[in-house]
């Protein structure tokens, strides 16, 4: 016969109760943690994940600058050959609302170019304006014309 030495003893009854009670007690606790803690992670997560598609965003339209200023310095390029590849690069990212302008739109051979693109950030954020504002983001490429 296997019998409990603890069966029939007071003490340990009381230990027992209070362990299982103590558990109760403990999910508690720890629904209270979660419901304190999971709003500042989402916020967290949402801030970070805003901050990516800043850079992004910023990152794509410094590309867009790039190919047109170079096409634009090239020797035997119009303007509207670098508008289109700037277009298509735009079209690429999938970037709303981005405009080109390049300056001087007639250059000649040693003058810079100068190639500038913005985009408002709010047209290509993806979650509503929480954190970063309607921000109009630009960028800026210099190149001497061949």
């Amino acid at each position: 016969m296997n019998k409990d030495p603890r069966a029939g003893d007071s003490r340990f009854a009381s230990c027992e109760m209070r362990s299982r009670s103590k558990g109760r007690s403990r999910r508690g606790v720890a629904a209270v943690e979660l419901a304190v803690c999971l709003p500042v992670i989402m916020l967290l997560v949402l801030a970070s994940v805003e901050a990516c598609t800043m850079l992004f965003v910023q990152q794509s339209l410094e590309t867009t600058a790039y190919e047109t200023a170079r096409i634009a310095a090239s020797p035997r390029s119009a303007q509207s050959d670098a508008l289109d590849r700037g277009s298509q690069v735009i079209q690429d990212r999938d970037l709303q609302g981005a405009t080109i302008t390049i300056a001087p739109s007639s250059p000649d051979r040693g003058d810079d170019v100068t190639a500038t693109v913005t985009a408002p950030f709010d047209s290509n954020r993806m979650f509503p304006s929480f954190f970063f504002g309607n921000q109009q983001l630009t960028a800026n490429v210099t190149m001497q014309k061949e």
